[in-house]
């Protein structure tokens, strides 16, 4: 299992800190009663007398004038030497791979394709050690001749469109052709811009410009009810001091300082206890997101709200459940309750922070307390709610026991205030019911394209994927259908087994449904689909029938990408196999040469990396070796379970995911009961009795009606009929 590295996690702490900084930034919404692009609720005018020079005007002056000042470009000779310096690495990289013996010519294109186009692969391959120096060193002249001249930035293109003008006519078009196709990608601007130059001539630009200054009379209208507040109308409420500044270093200080506790006990949960989901940084950085901007939101809607002298209870509509039960359908429900925790008493921090910022001095301690429970114990629910939540209508049934709970605790702090009235309890009900429901429907209505952001897959996806007529199951089950038999008892064995070890069911059942999705493209070369039929492997070479074997992992994998399957399912295709030897057939080529290489008849890899995969793994070969064996009594189903994990254990398969030795024991013991249970004894019944066959002669003796068809089956023909 991949883990986060220490660089990681440190990156996500200071994106957390700087995000809940800014979200917790002592700026309300209330505090401002003017600020740019709002409409004037009313007309303000002018308390005074007064002419200012006006920093706006003038730098608006002096920006235009630097603005008109165009970049000074100079030729810089060092992007020539760079450039050569990156073609004779990439010459040095097609050179090893020409050279590499180890390689046959798929292998060599593929990985000349990542260099050039598939025309030049070909050409590259088809020259000889003397033609390809002769393209090196024409590439190299030609280079050198196209970035000697000035190219700006809007001229790159018109010099690779002449690239082949410029190569010299001795060479064959397809080696012109692959110069060209060389060359392309190093062809940039030669004329890069003089900073210094620039600056200084856009500095005097600047300098150029003398200040502005701006009158206002006392009485003079600022701005007029209705109309837009635009810079300069803000700026003329400073200068006229209608706008008092608000932000002291004492709570710049105290949002600091708890953005930074908040971040570091957040980061070192992550790092302390690792989510199997979060293996990126765009997953720490979408995350870190996901918990400051409820925090940002909360923060500006309190403002607004508190403190509720009406007792409308305005602060509990928010529904603020849905950041930690969309963390906890996506990522984790551990993690997701910490992180509601958190961000509930970082919104109790807001609450304490409004009254020393707005012009209200009322807020009381209650009103912290309160958010701090109904937001905490909503987050919580949400979390649980939320867990493994696969349709729709579960996590709207959820939003309503979050209203449920919301309203609860809203009523328990109710009962301590000193002065109620009944109608306090419509507001707190809406309050809860908007609260919980909003929560549910946004968590189900967002759900999709937050998981495609994180590259998560949700549990919707999952449960799409598990209809058996979905296309490619489908396609399985009609060109392969032993293959998808197979698929399905392993998918039983393997979920049940999942369940035990607190492993994703969903997605282990899901992951054996396509594990072995590529056995479609070559069904007849698997036993299981033969049939009783002729084998195509009896004419085969074992290593030949190893690398076919073989195929239907990247096989699988490829189909598995054409469909847009999600990376967690594709991801059981080549990890249920490991890098296990294809035992058959390596044993059968070492009766023929004892000395045989192994890894020639290995599966590509790489080792399972989750417990999901690792448990398919062992379900896949649990299943195929008990079908294969003539005895399936309890005992030597036991006996292979045990045989099948242990020799899983003894190759190293299991080291790279977070199985442990206690999740193995019962997974071991989960098999056996369901195997058992796949192969139970029938009783064999006893031939029918004398009288019994008696009755049923007599029943369609001649003259007798036969019985009416089964359902769906047609009706005898008049020749099937017993005659007269």
């Amino acid at each position: 299992m991949r883990s986060l590295t220490p660089v990681q996690v440190l990156i996500f702490g200071a994106a957390l800190a700087a995000a809940l900084f800014l979200a917790l930034f002592p700026v309300f919404p209330r505090q401002l009663r003017v600020q740019e692009d709002d409409i004037a609720s009313r007309t303000i005018y002018s308390p005074r007398d007064l002419e200012f020079e006006s920093a706006l005007l003038t730098e608006q002056a002096r920006q235009d004038a630097a603005d008109a000042v165009p970049d000074v470009l100079v030729f810089d000779p060092s992007v020539r030497t760079a450039q050569l310096a990156t073609l004779g690495s990439t010459a040095a990289s097609v050179a090893r791979v020409r050279d590499d013996e180890a390689l046959d010519d798929a292998a060599k294109r593929a990985e000349l394709l990542a260099i050039v186009s598939r025309p030049s692969t070909d050409t590259i391959l088809s020259l000889s050690d003397e033609d390809w120096q002769r393209v090196q060193n024409e590439a190299g002249r030609t280079l050198n001749s196209a970035l000697s001249q000035s190219i700006r930035t809007d001229g790159a293109q018109d010099v690779r469109d002449d690239l082949l003008q410029q190569i010299s006519p001795d060479l064959a078009a397809d080696e012109a052709d692959l110069i060209a196709d060389l060359l392309r990608p190093l062809i940039v601007p030669t004329l890069v811009v003089d900073q210094g130059a620039t600056q200084e001539a856009r500095t005097q630009a600047r300098d150029s410009v003398g200040p502005f200054t701006r009158s206002v009379s006392e009485n003079d209208v600022i701005v007029l009810e209705g109309e837009r507040i635009d810079a300069n109308a803000v700026e003329l409420l400073e200068h006229v001091g209608l706008l008092q500044p608000t932000l002291t270093w004492e709570n710049l200080t105290s949002a600091l300082i708890i953005a930074l506790l908040a971040a570091f006990l957040l980061a070192l949960y992550i790092w302390r206890f690792p989510t199997p989901a979060i293996t990126s940084m765009r997953n720490l950085l979408l995350l870190a997101l996901l918990i400051a901007l409820p925090v940002l939101v909360a923060k500006s809607y309190f403002s607004l709200v508190l403190p509720d002298e009406s007792g409308r209870f305005l602060a509990y509509f928010l529904p603020l459940a849905v950041s930690p039960m969309l963390i906890a359908t996506l990522l984790g429900a551990r993690l997701a309750i910490v992180i509601g925790l958190v961000q509930a008493a970082l919104m109790t921090f807001a609450v304490v922070l409004l009254p020393d910022l707005s012009l209200e001095a009322s807020i009381q301690p209650l009103d912290a307390g309160r958010v701090l429970m109904v937001y905490g114990l909503s987050a919580v629910l949400g979390v649980l709610v939320a867990h493994r939540a696969e349709r729709p209508n579960q996590y709207v049934a959820g939003g309503v026991l979050i209203g449920g709970v919301a309203l609860t605790t809203l009523f328990a702090l109710w009962l301590l205030e000193p002065e109620r009235e009944a109608l306090d309890a419509a507001w707190m009900t809406a309050a809860a019911l908007v609260s919980g429901l909003g929560s549910g429907l946004l968590t189900a209505g967002s759900i999709s394209a937050v998981g495609a952001l994180l590259g998560v897959t949700t549990r919707m996806q999952l449960m799409e994927l598990s209809q058996l007529n979905t296309p490619l199951l489908r396609r399985l089950q009609d060109e392969a259908p032993g293959t998808f038999h197979h698929s399905i008892i392993v998918g039983n064995l393997a979920e049940r087994a999942a369940d035990l070890v607190n492993a994703d069911s969903l997605l282990v059942r899901v992951g054996c449904y396509y594990h072995d999705i590529g056995k479609i493209l070559q069904p007849g070369f698997y036993v299981e689909n033969q049939m009783g039929g002729d084998n195509p492997h009896d004419d085969l070479e074992p290593r030949e029938s190893a690398r076919i074997i073989g195929r239907h992992v990247e096989g699988g994998y490829e189909l598995a990408q054409r469909h847009g399957l999600p990376l967690q399912v594709q991801s059981f295709i080549p990890e249920h196999h490991g890098t296990r030897l294809i035992t058959y057939f390596y044993r059968m080529a070492s009766q023929k040469d004892p000395k045989v290489d192994p890894n020639l008849f290995r599966y590509p890899g790489p080792k399972p990396q989750s417990r999901e995969t690792a448990i398919v793994m062992l379900a896949d070969s649990t299943e195929a070796m008990v079908r294969a064996s003539a005895d399936r009594s309890p005992e030597r189903i036991d006996v292979i379970v045990e045989e099948v994990l242990a020799e899983r254990l003894a190759e190293g398969e299991l080291e790279e995911c977070d199985l442990t030795l206690r999740d193995i024991r019962t997974i071991a013991e989960s098999f056996k009961q369901t195997m058992r249970g796949v192969y139970h004894p029938r009783i064999e019944y006893p031939e029918p009795t004398a009288r019994e066959r008696l009755a049923l002669i007599r029943r369609f003796r001649p003259g007798r009606r036969a019985p009416p068809p089964l359902p769906d089956a047609p009706a005898p023909s008049q020749s099937q009929r017993p005659s007269g």
